[in-house]
């Protein structure tokens, strides 16, 4: 079944692409009026994208979350920050390592009915609160190749990142004498790669603004706990080992300075 984020993510990136493409077209006879002569940029931004997590979704979350009431809702989408330097090796070629940060997040509110052990005829209603909290920093390198027409400038970018996830599940019971909290950490590392198409406006000389959208596939290995103990879903169909997968189509803005 297709989602109705997917289906919106994807076909704007279709749109925005054959768009961009169409004008390439016709930019090839066109001569810009606005060639970068500034070697450096540095760009800021962020946006949104959908998340795979097939593993956590499927397996923790469908097989043995919702049965037991924990969580109801997939953990599939999420904001992206990110930040880069880019050096012009030509007017129309640039490298662009830099910094992009993933979150996504889903929680639970419920009321636990407790019995007293020592009066069975007691009953608690104690508040109950959980999370599962999934983030990657990952470190990229990407290459665009630009267009500049007049005041826009089109580009094309292709790379590959290094990843280093991290999944926490908390839960927190509020007592009469006060709060118990449990929290489970698991990290993981993983290569992936991205690829985008997009569109710059030059307000100056100096600053501009952009879009773009593209598709990154960042993938990373076992979940592991503080004490290398690989994360296994006992629960599930059959005994599953968590990863974190934070592939799928997104969509940025951005500010960017040249130098």
């Amino acid at each position: 079944m297709f989602r109705p984020k997917t289906v919106l993510l994807t076909s704007l990136f279709v749109l925005i692409s054959s768009f961009l493409f169409d004008i390439q077209l016709r930019a090839q006879s066109r001569e810009a009026t606005n060639l970068i002569q500034k070697r450096f940029e540095i760009s800021f931004g962020g946006g949104w994208g959908l998340y795979g997590m097939k593993n956590i979704n499927k397996h923790y979350i469908d097989e043995f979350a919702k049965d037991v009431g924990i969580f109801d809702d997939h953990n599939d989408n999420g904001p992206t920050i990110f930040g880069e330097i880019g050096y012009f090796v030509s007017p129309n070629v640039s490298a662009n390592p830099g910094v992009t940060y993933l979150h996504g997040r889903i929680g639970k509110k419920s009321i636990l009915e407790v019995t007293d052990y020592e009066d069975p005829n007691k009953i608690d209603s104690l508040p109950w609160e959980g999370s599962l909290t999934t983030t990657m920093t990952a470190l990229h390198l990407r290459m665009k190749y630009h267009l500049p027409v007049e005041n826009i400038d089109l580009f094309f970018s292709g790379g590959t990142a290094w990843g280093f996830g991290k999944c926490v599940l908390k839960s927190t019971l509020k007592l009469p004498e006060g709060s118990i909290s449990e929290k489970y950490p698991y990290v993981a590392q993983g290569i992936g790669f991205l690829a985008s198409t997009g569109a710059s406006y030059n307000l100056n000389k100096t600053i501009s603004v952009g879009a773009e959208v593209g598709y990154r596939h960042f993938a990373t290995g076992d979940l592991k706990d503080k004490n290398g103990e690989i994360w296994v879903v006992e629960w599930a169909a059959t005994p599953q080992k968590m990863n974190l997968d934070f592939s799928g189509p997104f969509i940025l803005g951005s500010l960017s300075i040249r130098l």
